[in-house]
């Protein structure tokens, strides 16, 4: 098997494959196959104003381009032979709620008055999830306090035979599913949290879908800092990472880091 193989068939990529879109999205080719993975989404994939999508080819020259053009025609465009752009169809695919609505709040964003050069705290929080989030299903509050306090190896060593049925984690960024194809340590998921309740676990991968995306849609209405989602270290989730099957793999402080700080203040930062 294939590092690449080896990839697709970790938990990553679980509901993914359970709903039958990461197939599709291997067999696809040019922007006709991409297209095919859109239609054949479970739900039909729209942005805010309910216009379908269309894959165009080629990438448009600006993410405010970018964003404008799915928001008010519906276009979205794409390098074909990138996994970077062909992740991002799949996890509209995947994510419609959550998708647009996350297209919806950076027009939005982008229509607000900021000083020229600048952008937005609100576009920062929404390009972090876009590009390397994780929705995080989470049964006790508690571990989501573990993520967000930084106790690692509470977390993933003291509670490890605890998460397999009390938290899911599924990526949504596309940067961060592409990233998965070829891990480093080093690697984090910008993390939103969904709480549920222990009957999520027996429900089947596309009754989990639909709760994820429709719960992921209405915390991204929420997001207004990059510090509203929280960092995960998501080599450190069993199963995503060899290694990690020895305890010793979380003794890694530069990558299972104790903690951030929050800046005094977070003005808007240039666009980049």
């Amino acid at each position: 098997m294939s590092a690449v193989e080896e990839a697709w068939a970790r938990p990553a990529f679980d509901l993914a494959r359970g709903v039958g879109a990461l197939e599709r999205l291997r067999a696809a080719a040019g922007v006709g196959g991409l297209q095919a993975v859109l239609d054949r989404a479970r739900r039909e994939v729209c942005n805010a104003g309910g216009r379908r999508l269309r894959v165009v080819d080629g990438a448009p020259a600006s993410a405010a381009d970018y964003e404008r053009s799915v928001h008010a025609e519906g276009l979205l465009g794409v390098r074909a032979d990138t996994w970077h752009d062909r992740f991002n169809v799949l996890a509209w695919s995947l994510f419609p709620r959550t998708k647009a609505a996350l297209n919806a709040r950076h027009v939005a964003e982008l229509d607000r008055p900021v000083a020229p050069g600048r952008r937005s705290r609100v576009r920062d929080a929404l390009s972090l999830f876009d590009e390397d989030g994780v929705v995080v299903a989470v049964v006790e509050a508690r571990l989501e306090a573990l993520v967000r306090g930084f106790a690692w190896r509470s977390l993933f060593v003291d509670e490890r035979e605890r998460l397999q049925g009390a938290m899911l984690c599924v990526p949504v960024g596309h940067a961060l599913m592409e990233k998965l194809l070829d891990p480093f340590i080093g690697l984090v998921g910008k993390a939103v949290f969904v709480p549920v309740d222990a009957s999520f676990f027996g429900l089947d991968w596309a009754e989990r879908n639909d709760a994820l995306d429709q719960a992921c849609a209405a915390a991204v209405a929420g997001l207004g800092s990059p510090f509203d989602l929280a960092p995960l270290p998501v080599l450190g989730l069993p199963g995503w990472w060899p290694a990690n099957e020895s305890a010793e793999f979380y003794d890694n402080a530069a990558y299972f880091r104790p903690g951030r700080r929050r800046p005094a203040t977070t003005p808007d930062a240039p666009i980049s």
